[in-house]
């Protein structure tokens, strides 16, 4: 039987009173760090983001959001404390994705295809060389910022799923490769990872802990 993973898709960008619906759900840590951030549309867009978190494991557990507890794993991992599905939060930009697997660890990536990134200074200063290469290749710089944002989005979705840093894992090698090995930590377990369609200016990757093949369904937070 194939592993299946959920991927919601949620929009951060929402009224003020969705994040203030949002943020009564929030326990102290992340009330507290939510408080860190400087500019209110970064704030709103973390309330959002943890509380629809919190909605959708709410529902799927069949518990109310607000007694969810979250616990941090050796790698510093948000996972649930009292047991249940794999989970992994990525957002940037409007956009934030929730991946949720049942049997096997999880790490879900999102980048937002922004303007004023040098795609390929930054491929050729972290990524391996062909990789890098491959990024320069592009007709344009549209093409260089969506050949970088695909490579580093599969680079970071294992890296989560190994337990790793993302910086490190830039080197792991993911160019036309549905399975991984992680850099750091060192590791002869390759993992399965694959494309996560989203909204048009965004890429985004999904992996898997291990070599079996998974499902991905992808689907449409709604409050």
């Amino acid at each position: 039987m194939t592993d299946r993973i959920r991927v919601w898709i949620i929009d951060t960008d929402t009224a003020p009173d969705i994040a203030e619906h949002y943020e009564r759900l929030l326990d102290e840590g992340e009330f507290a760090h939510a408080a860190d951030f400087l500019r209110e549309r970064d704030r709103h867009r973390y309330l959002v983001a943890h509380g629809a978190r919190r909605v959708i494991l709410g529902r799927e557990l069949d518990v109310e959001p607000q007694t969810l507890v979250f616990a941090a794993d050796a790698n510093g991992k948000p996972t649930l404390a009292d047991g249940g599905p794999h989970i992994s939060l990525a957002y940037d930009g409007a956009l934030a994705l929730l991946a949720v697997a049942a049997d096997r660890e999880v790490g879900v990536d999102v980048r937002q295809l922004t303007e004023g990134l040098d795609p390929v200074d930054m491929s050729e200063r972290y990524f391996l060389p062909f990789e890098a290469r491959y990024v320069a290749g592009g007709h344009d710089p549209l093409e260089q910022t969506d050949r970088y944002a695909r490579l580093w989005t599969r680079k970071e979705a294992v890296a989560k799923v190994a337990g790793g840093l993302g910086w490190a894992n830039t080197k792991a090698a993911v160019l036309q490769r549905d399975l991984v090995a992680c850099v750091e930590p060192a590791s002869s377990n390759r993992h399965r990872v694959a494309p996560v369609a989203v909204p048009s200016g965004y890429r985004a990757a999904v992996a898997m802990f291990g070599e079996a093949p998974f499902q991905v369904e992808v689907r449409t937070y709604e409050e």
